[in-house]
């Protein structure tokens, strides 16, 4: 009997691969909904913390598991419209395209000091305390969103990893922006990265949509009819149905998904953001 598509366990003989595109245009430097701090570096911040929590989940006894490449891209426009397509990571990575979760771990650009408040049990008061922060992807701002010319760079990388990896989980590719696309009709763009396949399924393509209003969010929609505008239904038509085991986790985590439901998140806020990163990619099947 054949075995379902999206059920290859992850591993080093078949590793995993998720790739991010995030969105740098002028109009991140936006305060996210619900909070004070601008779009770009909440965005950072989750993303650096994706990639920590992923280095710690991958460490053992023998150090960090090569079990999945990561990439992390940004785009924008410069002064004269130019798109700009390049790679977000900082430091000894900069400028790599698709790196190891093993050069993540022990390849961060810097080790930023935080304040963490922590309540202390004793009294309910909160403690200020220190903490080491890796850092891999800084904020950037500028110019528009050149969303068709970032997934076709997309579509090419994930077809070159496939070609070597052909027996491996799908890729997994997160899109996060705050607008629409100023350079044509994404959709065809994002239907042909969804087409791309290995033998365990078809390549999954979520989408996140940051609002600066504190609007409630539509997280996991199952058909475009109820979304807001045109911008959220493109979104909609450009994103992945959810494959069994993302909705068998996602129902553990507490959300309600009706069939067909799509890999979608409309006016996320940062919570929202979080929720997402890791409903949507620690679904995947575990580690061995």
């Amino acid at each position: 009997m054949p075995r379902p598509p999206y059920s290859q366990e992850i591993s080093r003989q078949n590793k995993a691969c998720f790739l991010f595109l995030l969105d740098q245009s002028f109009s991140m430097e936006e305060p996210l909904g619900n909070s004070s701090n601008r779009k770009c570096d909440e965005l950072v911040t989750a993303i650096n913390g994706w990639l920590q929590n992923m280095a710690i989940r991958a460490s053992g006894d023998e150090g960090i598991k090569d079990w999945m490449d990561v990439g992390v891209f940004g785009y924008r426009t410069d002064q004269q419209a130019n798109p700009i397509i390049q790679s977000a990571l900082q430091g000894p990575l900069a400028n790599r395209a698709l790196v190891s979760i093993t050069e993540i771990g022990s390849s961060p650009a810097r080790i930023d000091q935080r304040i963490q408040y922590i309540p202390d049990e004793a009294t309910g008061e909160m403690l200020e305390v220190p903490c080491e922060v890796p850092v891999w992807v800084d904020p950037v701002t500028e110019g528009g969103t050149p969303m068709c010319h970032m997934l076709y760079h997309a579509h090419g990388l994930l077809s070159q990893w496939i070609t070597h990896h052909p027996a491996s989980f799908p890729p997994i590719v997160v899109h996060i922006t705050d607008g629409e696309s100023q350079d044509g009709d994404p959709l065809p763009y994002a239907e042909a990265i969804k087409n791309l396949a290995t033998q365990d399924g078809n390549v999954l393509l979520l989408n996140c949509h940051l609002s600066m209003t504190a609007a409630d969010p539509f997280m996991f929609p199952a058909h475009g009819q109820g979304l807001p505008d045109e911008l959220a239904r493109v979104l909609f038509d450009m994103s992945s149905v959810l494959p069994d085991p993302f909705v068998r986790h996602a129902t553990m985590e507490g959300f309600q998904l009706q069939p067909g439901a799509r890999g979608m998140a409309f006016n996320a806020d940062m919570v929202c953001l979080i929720q997402f990163l890791n409903m949507g990619t620690q679904a995947a099947p575990g580690l061995r």
